[in-house]
């Protein structure tokens, strides 16, 4: 009985240890750091592409790795080589001064802007917002839209 009673001790005072030792184990480690958010789009990327597919039909892209703040191409699905629309923000200027880019008779006011269609058949769209010219062209419509469905959604989307 003695030898059984050796035994056991050693047994429990370890099976004690490593149950104190699981309660004292060092803490978890805090969790990793919350990552930063991603950058913000360069400003020339307004554009909503969802809107501007829901009023004109294609799906558009912005090809945000030639983007900066003052140029943004948006591509839309199928295009061809041409067609594209071009966000540009520059320095304010005359808003009838620019508009001398519009075919005779086609610019039409939209909130703080205007919309008008190019000699070519193309869309034009610029407006003045917080000090900047923003302009937006489409030289060459899509044949997956209108110049009408695509004037309408470039003015719906100008700031201002």
């Amino acid at each position: 009985m003695t030898v059984r009673a050796a035994r056991a001790v050693p047994a429990g005072a370890v099976l004690l240890g490593v149950l104190l030792a699981g309660c004292t184990a060092a803490p978890a480690p805090p969790p990793p750091p919350v990552p930063p958010p991603p950058p913000a789009p360069p400003a020339a990327c307004l554009l909503d592409v969802d809107a501007l597919r829901t009023a004109t039909g294609p799906a558009w892209v912005a090809d945000e790795t030639a983007a900066t703040d003052t140029r943004c191409v948006y591509d839309p699905e199928g295009a061809t080589a041409g067609e594209f629309v071009v966000v540009e923000v520059g320095p304010a200027v005359v808003l009838d001064d620019v508009a001398a880019v519009c075919a005779d008779g086609t610019r039409t006011p939209t909130g703080t802007g205007f919309t008008c269609r190019l000699p070519g058949g193309g869309v034009f769209a610029a407006t003045l917002h917080d000090g900047d010219l923003v302009t937006v062209a489409a030289v060459e419509v899509p044949a997956s839209t209108t110049p009408d469905r695509l004037a309408t959604a470039l003015g719906a989307q100008l700031p201002g």
